[in-house]
């Protein structure tokens, strides 16, 4: 569940009751327990020194009281606890330990902490709710005095959004731990004008379903409760009617799925809880772009030649180049695309890859004759982001402005690295998997496979002739076609890559004029001369990797990044093509669009 632990501890009530949930969580095989007192400055004026000292002195005793208090307390329950005072800034102290320690559950008691935790959850408290970038608890009422053991009925909100499906597998997890009950709430939030049988949602009863079959198999008792009404009003009534000691819900809801900032409804619940309140993030919060990006970066100065750009690009096999100033400030980027669309390149990088060296020279030594450098072929006005920004920050940019990398600027907004697609969907994959089960039962209602799918490719049998299949590949934006039996079975996939990987030393300059968008010489007669008897079923490639459209996103994710591809195939059941699916619209999906 939770594997490191923050406890905010100012000695007060709330805290030591926020200290008490952190120990009896961290009894877990495997778990970290951390606690963090801010530390308030001197005062401002001090008529001598000795005050200053005698003030100084006071402060350090109470700190080394505070902390012997708090490991006493878990060395008596037999945990260990590690505790750190920072001084400074209390929002901020918390927020850099946390990140530090990558801490993915904070600790809040409801009382106490002086300009912190207010007596109620107030606008200086709620935005470190808001703020945090794990998940965070909130210890109130029956909590209180017996931590763990004071949680007897467990409230979590049911909405099918991925944020959600998480919440539910925390307050699963918790039950087992306190022997407690689950009560799963659904709200409908339709007008009070709809007659009943409107407001019924088919997918309501789905998700009660699913939720009570997993429950059961992990021994919790489960109640399912739906309500029509204001999502926030709602989850509060329902939580004071059936008692609930704690609530659990995501932090966001079905529109912003991997945000790190607070939803609307999880933030009008968490101001007025009645109960204590744990609010669950995604593990993807608690990444940033310079846990992920690339170091190394090559880059060019905005005077370097045209044939220096493409031959790093080639040598170094990159994607991108950005392009600096004398201050290594990015003042532009250039891409394969760039190149295409400026440089008059005519093919693809990762076509130039599949030439020999002697035709690769030959395309080198053309560019070389350019007058053209950097400057006139780089993409202007680059967006960029800083290493410290998480990872939604980066998902949103990419699919705003529908690129595949973005460099990342240092604090004085020097090149410090790039990150790509390709990054964000590896630290995606590589974040801890759900159980199968859970994935199985609980996945229907969420992002799948099916919401980023598309049918817009080519699709030729594969007796299709050679001729048939350039034809198609160059006319699909994808540059891809898929091949299927005369019944719809799909066998594979080809690429304007696989084309020419297959072509015979008579057809590969004709493939590679056709590529460019040249066409055939005269005399050269017609396509199937230099094809002959090629079929899409030789042209394609070797292996395919498919998924299904009921697959969640994040299996796809995994499955793309595990073989190293960029779009899967999704078939149906008996293996009949539904379409293809690619990074930018998983991409799209994940930010939320």
């Amino acid at each position: 569940m939770f594997k490191r632990i923050l406890v905010a501890y100012d000695g007060s009530e709330g805290a030591q009751a926020a200290l008490r949930m952190g120990i009896g969580l961290a009894k877990s095989p495997g778990t970290e327990l951390y606690s963090i007192s801010v530390e308030e400055h001197l005062p401002r004026y001090a008529a001598t020194i000795g005050e200053v000292e005698d003030a100084r002195e006071r402060i350090d005793e109470h700190f080394r009281a505070l902390t012997k208090q708090a490991q006493d307390s878990a060395a008596l329950q037999g945990v260990d606890l590690e505790t750190v005072v920072r001084q400074g800034h209390e929002l901020q102290a918390i927020f850099d330990f946390a990140r530090q320690r990558r801490c993915d559950l904070l600790l809040l008691g409801s009382h106490g902490h002086r300009r912190v935790f207010e007596r109620v959850i107030g606008s200086t408290s709620l935005s470190l709710v808001r703020l945090a970038s794990c998940s965070v608890l909130i210890t109130r009422s029956r909590m209180e005095a017996d931590g763990l053991g004071g949680i007897k009925r467990i409230l979590v909100g049911l909405d099918g959004s991925p944020l959600g499906r998480l919440a539910f597998r925390a307050a699963v997890d918790l039950a087992i731990l306190c022997a407690a009950t689950v009560v799963g709430v659904t709200i409908r939030e339709v007008s009070p004008l709809a007659r009943a049988e409107e407001a019924e949602w088919p997918y309501v009863a789905q998700l009660g379903a699913a939720a009570q079959e997993h429950a059961r198999a992990a021994g919790v008792t489960f109640e399912h409760v739906t309500r029509s009404g204001h999502a926030a009003q709602a989850i509060r009534e329902v939580a004071r009617d059936a008692g609930a000691d704690l609530m659990v819900l995501g932090a966001t809801g079905l529109e912003h799925p991997w945000s790190t900032t607070i939803g609307g409804t999880a933030g009008s619940v968490a101001s007025e809880a009645p109960c204590s309140l744990l609010l669950v993030r995604s593990p993807h919060a608690l990444l940033h772009v310079d846990d992920i990006m690339a170091r190394a970066v090559s880059s060019v100065t905005m005077d370097a030649p045209l044939a220096e750009v493409v031959e790093l690009l080639l040598r170094r096999n990159v994607k991108a180049l950005p392009v600096l100033d004398a201050r290594r400030h990015v003042v532009g980027i250039i891409t394969g695309g760039d190149l295409l669309e400026r440089a008059d390149m005519g093919l693809r990088l990762s076509i130039k890859q599949e030439l020999d060296a002697d035709a690769l020279g030959d395309r080198l030594r053309a560019l070389a004759r350019s007058p053209k450098s950097a400057r006139d072929v780089m993409t202007r006005h680059v967006h960029t982001v800083e290493g410290s920004a998480d990872l939604a920050t980066v998902i949103r940019l990419m699919a705003a402005r529908r690129v595949k990398r973005v460099p990342v600027v240092d604090q004085h907004k020097e090149l410090a690295g790039i990150v790509s697609r390709a990054d964000v969907l590896r630290a995606i994959a590589a974040l801890p998997e759900p159980s199968e089960a859970a994935e199985h039962e609980l996945s229907t209602a969420g992002r799948t496979v099916a919401d980023a799918a598309t049918t817009e490719v080519p699709v030729l049998p594969a007796e299709a002739p050679a001729e048939e299949v350039l034809e198609r590949v160059l006319g699909s934006p994808l540059r891809r076609v898929v091949v299927t039996t005369s019944t719809g079975t799909v066998l594979g996939l080809i690429t304007d890559r696989d084309v020419l990987a297959r072509s015979t030393p008579e057809t590969r300059a004709w493939i590679l004029r056709m590529l460019m968008g040249k066409g055939p010489r005269q005399g050269e007669g017609h396509a199937a001369d230099r094809t002959g008897t090629l079929t899409a079923a030789d042209l394609m490639a070797p292996s395919l990797v498919a998924v299904r459209p009921e697959d969640s996103l994040a299996h796809a994710i995994r499955l793309m990044m595990q073989h190293q591809v960029k779009r899967l195939v999704v078939v149906d059941e008996d293996g009949r093509f539904r379409g293809l699916v690619d990074r930018r619209e998983i991409l799209r999906l994940l930010a939320g669009e």
